[in-house]
């Protein structure tokens, strides 16, 4: 049985003046009903152009389910370049040189679809993990 936690840890001495500022969190990640741990589903690496427009990162298909997980990293080095992050229309946030996200993702429909947008012109790598309650197979964008 696959062991899946997630932990973040955030830190500052002077974020807030005179009060230094350090959250730590850890939890286990188990598939929905059960004490096993998330299955891989897909883990990759890619690149963004702006000339690509919108890329999808999977197909957002299969049973709605409450335990999945998206790791998305900009890779680039450049401090210029960002990539826009979408759910079907609707932009969630930018993600900076060396910036991630991770956040719980209902693949349960089309309309969930992950989409992901270099900004401005050039290369950006990134690299991205999802983590799903059972296994099952992201079919192409369409």
């Amino acid at each position: 049985m696959a062991t899946t936690t997630a932990t973040v840890n955030i830190s500052s001495i002077d974020l807030t003046p005179g009060m230094p500022l350090n959250i730590s969190a850890s939890a286990s990640l188990t598939q929905t009903g059960t004490d096993a741990g998330l299955e891989l589903m897909q883990i990759g690496a890619g690149e963004l152009t702006e000339a690509s427009a919108g890329d999808a990162l999977a197909e957002a298909l299969g049973a709605t389910d409450s335990a999945n997980y998206v790791y998305l990293c900009n890779d680039s080095t450049d401090i210029n370049h960002y990539i826009t992050v979408g759910i079907h229309d609707t932009v969630i946030g930018r993600l900076g040189s060396g910036e991630w996200l991770w956040m719980p993702w209902n693949m349960g429909d089309a309309a969930a679809e992950i989409n992901i947008e270099a900004e401005p012109s050039g290369t950006i790598d990134y690299t991205y993990a999802i983590f799903k309650s059972s296994p099952y197979t992201l079919p192409a964008k369409t």
